[in-house]
């Protein structure tokens, strides 16, 4: 399977570069990020260009088994992203004793020491309906 892809001579070495280029950069947030999401975010994105790399390698390579590894590579990385997520849930809820189930402090204000940012009271706007007049939620 050698497919001839038209610039191939230029092409895939400069999509090869530019991968490199984006891994740097992504490494550089994975060490500096300033907040465990952010490396996790980082991570995500290193496990992206490894799949892409993996592919571009079967391609320039003509080698359509190295695309089983790029499927498996992405099958992990979702898993991995997924348990992050969970353990951010776990390690929030935890964080704080007087937040209620769902992070809050008792009495449906926010709680003690915490803050909103813009986008999670947008969130949180659209998330949880306040009753209207007649008593119904909101649609």
């Amino acid at each position: 399977m050698n497919a001839g892809i038209a610039g191939a001579a230029w092409v895939l070495p400069l999509t090869f570069a530019l991968l490199a280029l984006a891994a740097a950069l992504i490494l550089l947030r994975l060490v500096r990020g300033p907040r465990a999401p952010d490396r996790v975010v980082a991570i995500d994105a290193l496990s992206m260009i490894a799949i892409a790399t993996i592919a571009l390698l079967a391609l320039s390579t003509g080698q359509p088994m190295l695309l089983d590894a790029a499927v498996v590579l992405s099958l992990v990385s979702f898993l991995g992203t997924t348990a992050f997520i969970l353990l951010f849930r776990r390690r929030g809820r935890e964080a704080d004793p007087a937040a209620g189930p769902q992070g809050r402090a008792p009495g449906g204000g926010e709680a003690a020491g915490t803050e909103r940012t813009e986008w999670e009271s947008s969130v949180a706007a659209v998330t949880e309906r306040e009753p209207c007049a007649n008593g119904e939620a909101a649609r």
